[in-house]
């Protein structure tokens, strides 16, 4: 099945997110992303919701909302799917994680996860170096209520070696 340009565009982006970087003191911008089973669905914000066995889904929603916009949607699925936590990730709000871009270059994003998955695979980062070179601000933004991992972490650090590498455990659709 030939991919759309959207779907396209937000595997490269998987791509970048998931390259190991001299930078990041080896890690990848998200270390899981090359192995995570993921889906792409591409619909109105209003559209959204979870699809079980997947690690990942990635909504490419309207691009003409603003990011306020956007964090409105974000509030409003997590508050109604509480077993799931929405990110947005928005071309025009550009982040960084010690000068490396982490954004999408084009699309309006939301970005669903499993919470109790999201929680183990947050516990594996946290035993890591990960972590350090967050901008305290994009910590708390990111981790949210999983913050407590910071504070109660184990200090016997896991090598960027040790965490997953890419796989091929991934489903595109359009709806």
């Amino acid at each position: 099945m030939k991919k759309t340009k959207t779907e396209r565009t937000i595997l490269s982006w998987i791509d970048s997110v998931s390259k190991l970087r001299p930078e990041l003191k080896g890690h990848a911008i998200c270390p899981f992303a090359a192995k995570s089973k993921y889906k792409i669905v591409e619909c109105r914000a209003e559209d959204i919701y979870p699809i079980d066995g997947y690690d990942v889904i990635i909504y490419a929603i309207e691009d003409h909302f603003s990011l306020e916009e956007v964090q409105q949607w974000v509030d409003h699925h997590n508050k109604i799917h509480r077993e799931w936590k929405f990110f947005e990730d928005c071309s025009s709000n550009v982040t960084y994680i010690n000068g490396i871009q982490t954004s999408n270059p084009e699309y309006n994003l939301i970005l669903a996860q499993p919470t109790q998955k999201l929680r183990k695979f947050r516990e594996k980062l946290a035993k890591t170096d990960y972590y350090d070179l967050w901008d305290e601000n994009y910590l708390k933004e990111i981790l949210q209520d999983d913050i407590d991992l910071m504070k109660n972490r184990d200090r016997n650090p896991v090598k960027s070696s040790d965490l997953p590498k890419s796989g091929e455990n991934h489903e595109k659709t359009s709806r």
